[in-house]
């Protein structure tokens, strides 16, 4: 029998695509002196990253925020959302992959009072053609996925804070974003009701989301993966 030789060499696994790559991004107002919003920025999150962006009122974090949402363009360097450059995208195609990968989750949480929780979620659908049973059907596995199956029908005031950032959660769930990017999302919620929407970014993650959140509170920032610290217009990693 002839002996096989075996190369020991460990074969390696493929580099991943970033979700997020930012490369020298920075954001210059035009005013009178200019003022550099973002300067150099430089940030990669992975798939199923879980990443804090930290620091105090004024630092750039609200810029940075729209750069990454594609809400706003930088005025020099390059972001690449799951490997697509969005400076190569129109308005109309920047607002398709808005659509399409990227969640949104705000401090408020924009819910409608007369609406039933399902129909809140399925609204993010409205406008995209789909039909109302199949939205409503989307709505109602978004909201199993966020552990409110049993609100149901409920209207937002009978729900608790949590429960309503729950809600705006499984709104932004519903088109499968490849990134969730939020806003100082326990800014309203009690104590108890922060440590349940952290409890459910830890869940997704599990899941394979990628979870952005910008905050300035530490107690959220230390539930994440990585925290990133925005001074005057520059990040800096925090150990």
């Amino acid at each position: 029998m002839t002996a096989v030789d075996v190369d020991p060499t460990p074969v390696e696994a493929p580099e991943r695509t970033p979700v997020v790559l930012l490369d020298q991004v920075c954001r210059v107002f035009p005013t009178e002196p200019p003022v550099e919003a973002l300067r150099s920025i430089d940030l990669r999150v992975d798939p199923s990253e879980y990443v804090a962006i930290i620091g105090p009122s004024g630092s750039g974090k609200s810029t940075l925020l729209n750069v990454l949402g594609l809400l706003d363009r930088p005025t020099s360097g390059r972001y690449l959302l799951d490997g697509i450059d969005t400076a190569d995208l129109g308005d109309a195609a920047r607002a398709a992959e808005r659509g399409r990968r990227i969640g949104f989750v705000f401090q408020s949480f924009h819910l409608l009072s007369y609406r039933t929780v399902e129909e809140n979620v399925g609204l993010s659908e409205l406008y995209l053609g789909t039909n109302r049973k199949d939205r409503r059907r989307r709505a109602t596995e978004a909201l199993d996925r966020v552990g409110l199956s049993h609100r149901l029908g409920f209207e937002p005031i009978r729900l608790s804070g949590g429960e309503r950032q729950r809600v705006a959660i499984a709104r932004a769930l519903l088109g499968e974003p490849s990134l969730l990017l939020c806003d100082e999302p326990t800014g309203n919620l009690d104590t108890a009701n922060t440590e349940s929407v952290l409890d459910l970014f830890d869940d997704l993650r599990e899941q394979g989301l990628t979870i952005l959140v910008i905050t300035h509170d530490s107690e959220v920032a230390e539930r994440a993966q990585r925290r990133v610290r925005m001074v005057d217009g520059q990040l800096t990693e925090v150990a």
